[in-house]
């Protein structure tokens, strides 16, 4: 019996040495993961905090050693990339802690060659307790656990890079045309998918959130971005020479899941977007256009998080386009143009011809009745304006400020016709728009080539204020005088004006069109300080050619 007893205490014992906390001993309680195709020489860094990576011999790839008991996040980060991260975590069994179960097995190895097994009981304990403590040990120690990957592969987007001396540019526009109620994507266990993702309930976009956010990215980028943009009391135009605007119609978003209990389950949201990006210049003609995605992974459970990141992928992409570069570059020995502040001459667009319209006939003397004809309101889905037709077959010009990013408005005649206008072109630097109606027959102005009022002259505004219903409304008052005020002329005048006058008429009393009413100056002991565009500046600040 001693014979036996013998070899197998010894045998206890040698397991205990050789064999307790196998995992722990053999594999480490850290487990190898590559990091692979990423720039050479990149930082990396595990829960904020660098490490020193391996190289593998040949290539640029490199291993790092990560914890296995908890997530850690690895981040990469190298100049001109933008940062790459990405969540690692144990998941599965390691193998080797089933080997903690061999010091139980040699107890009972022993306690089968022997007929008295009251006398090498102390033995299997002794097994017992080298096995669940070397489970213990690995648990705790956390190699007991395999990480989910062995092997990340960061796709690292290179950031484009600002062209020199570049013109001004500011995101002005993001239209998200998708749908409340709209699928997305998926809730998915273990593959499986499980619950409808719907837009507006799993997900929802503030497109002036998303305008804002890429404003920031191009100023990150080292973009000229205008501090604001430019709305003045003068010009509610953007003050950049450039827009940048962005329409979304397509989201895919799925939200996955390791297992059906959250509180067991880790978290995976994948998103991807697809935008039209659009640069155009002040008068809206489009310079560059351009549909990309992005892609985006966040390590969480829903939320926007990867949304905003596949939003910007998408419009880094787009900037990294070389005709974006090519567009956003300053022509060499560009000069301004007279008409439009910022603009060259290669900017300004093609003349549009219309229909002279004929002189109003006025009654006596009188011809602000008639000009009240040639007023209309302007809707849009932020409020309304009013507008002045410019010619018969229905052309009118109203404030840039007034029509916004919009491509259609709303617009209402002085006869209670209604008819759907489209923003042909826009000054934004003057604060002036074109629109056209599908409408023949309409009662116009004929707009001046030159000045036709003196100081001190009577003037009646006519236009919307306050509400849709005063269409046509008319005060009186007079030409105050005339300013240069940033750059450009303006009639100032005590008529009384309020909000919904804008893109309305300045008139004499024959009728005439003397200026587009621009803006008023409010404030506490302000009263009577009024301005218009003057009628003569409006066809070469739209390029207007009358023909009869």
């Amino acid at each position: 019996m001693k014979k036996l007893f013998t070899p197998v205490v010894c045998s206890a014992l040698l397991g205990s040495v050789l064999l307790q906390s196998c995992a722990t001993i053999i594999a480490t309680p850290s487990q190898t993961v590559k990091v692979v195709g990423q720039p050479a020489g990149s930082a990396i860094y595990i829960n904020d905090k660098e490490v020193k990576a391996k190289p593998i011999a040949g290539s640029s790839d490199v291993k790092i050693k990560v914890r296995r008991k908890k997530s850690s996040e690895i981040k990469i980060k190298h100049d001109g990339y933008k940062d790459y991260s990405e969540v690692v975590y144990p998941d599965k069994k390691n193998a080797l802690v089933y080997m903690n179960w061999l010091p139980v097995a040699g107890t009972f190895y022993g306690v089968g060659a022997t007929n008295a097994e009251v006398e090498v009981s102390p033995v299997i304990g002794y097994g017992w307790i080298v096995g669940i403590g070397g489970f213990i040990v690995d648990r705790a120690t956390g190699s007991a656990m395999r990480l989910n990957k062995s092997e990340i592969k960061p796709e690292m987007m290179r950031l484009p890079k600002a062209v020199a001396s570049s013109q001004t540019v500011q995101c002005g526009l993001v239209n998200v045309r998708i749908k409340g109620g709209d699928k997305m994507g998926n809730f998915i266990i273990r593959k499986n998918p499980t619950e409808i993702l719907y837009f507006g309930k799993s997900l929802d976009v503030d497109a002036e959130h998303l305008k804002n956010n890429a404003n920031s990215t191009l100023k990150d980028l080292g973009y000229n971005v205008p501090t604001t943009e430019g709305k003045s009391v003068f010009s509610a135009g953007v003050n950049s020479r450039y827009t940048l605007q962005g329409e979304m119609r397509d989201i895919k978003y799925d939200i996955h899941a390791t297992h059906e209990y959250e509180s067991r389950a880790r978290f995976e949201t994948h998103c991807t977007v697809e935008v039209t990006w659009k640069i155009v210049n002040q008068n809206r003609q489009s310079v560059f256009e351009q549909k990309t995605s992005g892609s985006s992974i966040k390590f969480e459970k829903g939320g926007s998080a990867a949304f905003e990141d596949a939003f910007e992928n998408s419009l880094y992409t787009f900037l990294s386009n070389k005709d974006v570069a090519a567009a956003l570059a300053k022509p060499a020995g560009a000069t301004a143009s007279t008409s439009t502040v910022g603009a060259t001459e290669e900017d300004k667009p093609s003349p549009i011809a219309l229909h002279r319209a004929l002189p109003l006939k006025p009654v006596g003397d009188n011809g602000v009745s008639a000009a009240a004809r040639c007023v209309v309101t302007v809707e849009t889905t932020d409020g309304h304006g009013s507008g002045c037709l410019v010619s018969n077959d229905g052309y009118l010009i109203t404030n840039a400020h007034v029509v916004g990013d919009e491509e259609t408005v709303k617009v209402h005649m002085a006869d209670g016709v209604e008819a759907k206008g489209k923003v042909v072109r826009v000054n934004a630097s003057m604060d002036l728009a074109l629109v056209k109606v599908d409408v023949d027959g309409l009662s116009a102005f004929q707009l001046p080539s030159a000045s036709t009022t003196d100081l001190g002259a009577d003037v009646f505004a006519i236009g919307t204020p306050a509400d849709k219903e005063l269409g046509q409304s008319i005060t009186k008052g007079i030409i105050s005088g005339r300013r240069k005020i940033e750059g450009h002329a303006f009639l100032q005048t005590d008529v009384s004006i309020n909000g919904g006058n804008s893109g309305g008429a300045l008139v004499a009393r024959s009728g005439q069109l003397v200026g587009i009413v621009n803006a008023k100056l409010v404030g506490r002991g302000i009263e009577g300080i009024g301005f218009a565009i003057p009628a003569e500046q409006v066809s070469e600040a739209l390029q207007l050619k009358f023909v009869d």
